[in-house]
């Protein structure tokens, strides 16, 4: 016999995603002692678009569901992850989770990470993802790539800067279809090395950067 025993659980019976607000800023210590494990990276990426329990996000990413536990752990007493729902069946108490936002924009402190490191890591990550979609689906996965270059004033490139952070945001944190597939969006923007610049001509200091985690 089944009993509800929390929020989170429909009239019949499925368990209902919650509304999560569009951002939430990264800043604390353990954030980022969170975040900088890959596998719950993997875990937050899983719970952005459905509540689920251990033993299902041990099913997806083909570990034991004590071990996923530990990490959710992690995640919630970091505020990054929460108890959607609770369902009682058979004396066992499931717990449904999700992540306490859409899009997470990071706000490191320089003593945690240099900004080399966390821009890598993010290309690392996307890399990683299309490494596995590629073999899961070959040629028939949806995968649309370009490198250009161009030469731009400053004023050009921080326009440019704004309409990507614009559309990164819009994507990351546009409602979600329950019915669609998931789709992930790399972005990197970035001065060209020095051998690409004009000869003679000066480094330009500062960066055109925004740090965000869907």
């Amino acid at each position: 016999m089944e009993e509800h025993i929390d929020t989170g659980i429909g009239e019949s019976g499925e368990v209902v995603m919650p509304e999560l607000p569009a951002t939430l800023t990264v800043n604390t210590a353990q954030q980022f002692k969170a975040i900088g494990d890959t596998t719950r990276v993997s875990i937050l990426d899983l719970i952005k678009y459905e509540p689920l329990t251990a033993k299902q996000i041990g099913g997806r990413l083909k570990m034991p569901a004590g071990t996923v536990g530990h990490h959710l752990q992690v995640l919630e007493e970091a505020g990054l992850a929460r108890v959607a729902a609770r369902r009682l069946v058979h004396g066992i108490t499931a717990k449904y989770y999700t992540r306490t936002a859409r899009l997470f924009i990071f706000d490191f402190p320089l003593e945690v990470a240099s900004g080399m490191e966390r821009t890598l890591n993010f290309l690392t990550q996307a890399r990683d993802q299309l490494v596995d979609s590629l073999a899961a689906n070959g040629d028939d996965i949806f995968c649309k790539t370009g490198f250009p270059h161009n030469r731009l004033s400053p004023e050009r490139a921080e326009e440019f800067n704004r309409r990507l952070f614009e559309l990164s945001y819009e994507f990351a944190t546009a409602e979600p279809d329950p019915n669609g597939q998931v789709y992930g969006l790399s972005i990197t923007y970035f001065q060209a090395p020095p051998y690409l610049q004009r000869p003679g001509g000066e480094w330009q200091d500062g960066e055109i950067e925004s740090d965000m985690r869907d």
